[in-house]
């Protein structure tokens, strides 16, 4: 038997996982129901090619997701060898949620008519107050008394997400209809919902307009994730 030492890893999965990704990102709300066969079909897939990579729907979006987690977390490490603040790293991050969510919007709102499961939605908020949690406590003692970390950590991604998800709703008509959704107002709640002393923002202060360029940059490369 030929011996398979030093020879290069099969680009095949990759290549079928980033069309899956891509096909996901590329959804409009005029595709309809978003489903495995749809997506499978847009990707240029099997369904068993779809399914030996994510085990449903649930778990692509999963996936998604923790790509857009990671990305946060990279951007996060940037700032801070650039000597940013906390603050800003704050605002970073919930500028590239914000863009991610509206890059993938289709999709995302697919999720909700296919009612993804609870336990998918409980993981989701995990993973954001882990985020959360772990910039409360490098900011040490500018967090006031309050109640613990992890707690006001899950507050905080819970309540962004109930934002995020309004803003699929009530922006499905104008996707529908083709019209270029405005993420502005959705980066503008995400961040006032959060405390001045997190965020750095008073409430009279306008939103950066330096974020804006951040979702030039920080929309992540979807075939990046799938290798």
């Amino acid at each position: 038997m030929p011996s398979t030492a030093g020879r290069a890893p099969d680009p095949r999965p990759a290549r079928t996982k980033a069309a899956i990704f891509a096909a996901a990102r590329d959804l409009s709300a005029r595709d309809g129901e978003v489903t495995v066969n749809a997506l499978a079909q847009r990707a240029g897939v099997s369904r068993a090619a779809f399914y030996s990579h994510f085990s449903g729907l649930d778990d692509l979006m999963s996936a998604m997701l923790a790509t857009m987690f990671d990305r946060q977390q990279e951007r996060s490490v940037e700032l801070a060898a650039e000597g940013r603040s906390i603050q800003e790293m704050v605002r970073v991050s919930a500028a590239t949620m914000v863009a991610y969510v509206a890059h993938h919007q289709a999709f995302l709102r697919g999720a909700l008519d296919w009612k993804f499961s609870h336990r998918t939605y409980l993981i989701l908020v995990a993973t954001l107050a882990d985020l959360h949690a772990m910039a409360l406590d490098r900011l040490g003692d500018q967090v006031p008394l309050s109640p613990p970390i992890p707690q006001m950590a899950r507050y905080f991604a819970g309540g962004s997400l109930d934002l995020l998800i309004q803003w699929l709703i009530e922006t499905e008509q104008d996707a529908r209809e083709g019209r270029e959704l405005d993420r502005e107002p959705l980066l503008a709640a995400v961040l006032r919902m959060l405390p001045s002393w997190y965020t750095g923002l008073e409430p009279q202060d306008p939103i950066p307009e330096d974020l804006v360029l951040e979702w030039l940059v920080t929309d992540p490369d979807d075939s990046a994730g799938a290798a």
